[in-house]
């Protein structure tokens, strides 16, 4: 019997054959890797973990919760890839992710939302990562995993816009450059080149990162 395997599944057994293990953190919606200590660390869903043990594909290693190594026949699958699966370079977790410090975090706190504040513990991690998705000119389900899933990064996106909040937060959001002269973290290249961005301020909603050329017209 052929044993059908998804990309995602191709993708693990390729990086456990050469890192020589893989530690899967079976808590996230989508794959996304990064290289680690004698093994390659990956976030993916509990339901394709389970999926790999049950096909007999790989096994945990002794003494380990979440560390795995293949088995036999998952040797067998390595072995039959003649070409790295393409997704290993789309999923590789990128370098230099983004990360709001405790002071930018200090200094916004006038600009965000105050309504409930007390009970969204996620402000820091949702908009560290909108602010590396516009950067990096990634979509919100690459960015998504230590950043938040998918849905809750487009979510707050949304509702920050709409409710002008967004804008105030990026129009004040602010970092040292090389010279140690402060400069806006997010311009108004960035976000036109980024697809929720560019819509964002066609909308309106972001009349602080309106293009020149724009403002002129009106």
């Amino acid at each position: 019997m052929i044993l059908q395997i998804s990309p995602g599944m191709k993708t693990i057994i390729w990086l456990a054959h050469t890192y020589g293990a893989v530690k899967l953190r079976a808590y996230a919606h989508k794959l996304m890797w990064e290289p680690a200590e004698g093994c390659a660390l990956i976030d993916t869903t509990t339901y394709q973990t389970n999926v790999m043990q049950k096909r007999g594909f790989i096994t945990l290693l002794d003494g380990s919760e979440d560390t795995f190594v293949l088995t036999d026949l998952g040797k067998i699958k390595a072995a039959a890839m003649w070409f790295k699966p393409r997704r290993v370079e789309e999923c590789r977790r990128k370098s230099g992710n983004y990360w709001l410090t405790t002071e930018q975090m200090h200094a916004l706190k006038p600009w965000l939302p105050s309504k409930f504040a007390h009970k969204r513990s996620d402000d820091r991690r949702l908009l560290s990562g909108i602010v590396y998705g516009l950067r990096e000119n990634l979509s919100w389900q690459v960015v998504s995993g230590e950043y938040g899933t998918e849905i809750a990064l487009r979510g707050r996106w949304m509702q920050w816009c709409q409710s002008g909040a967004m804008d105030n937060a990026l129009a004040h959001l602010f970092e040292r450059d090389e010279n140690g002269r402060l400069r806006l973290v997010i311009t108004t290249d960035m976000l036109m080149r980024h697809r929720s961005g560019a819509n964002a301020i066609a909308r309106g909603y972001l009349p602080s990162f309106a293009p020149f050329d724009e403002m002129e017209a009106a």
